[in-house]
């Protein structure tokens, strides 16, 4: 696994465990605003490059799941038909 997968991983869990189990003080809104970021940010991804994940050679399920997960990494990743 490439280092910006693991570091993009580390971030959703960051703002999972936030949204589950609350931090205190600063931590929280960190958290909270990472987390957000990241799903409004991919959200939009997922909407804007739709036909370039649907033409991925994963099945759709996984390239929405995969760009939602990790965004631009997973997008560069597709080959262009």
């Amino acid at each position: 696994m490439k280092a910006a997968h693991i570091i993009t991983l580390i971030l959703w869990a960051f703002g999972i465990v936030n949204l589950l189990e609350p931090f205190n003080g600063i931590s929280f809104y960190i958290a909270s605003v990472i987390f957000y970021l990241l799903l409004i940010a991919h959200v939009a991804e997922c909407v804007i490059y739709r036909q370039k994940i649907l033409k991925s050679n994963d099945s759709a399920f996984v390239a929405f799941s995969m760009t939602l997960l990790f965004g631009v990494i997973y997008l560069g990743s597709i080959k262009d038909s």
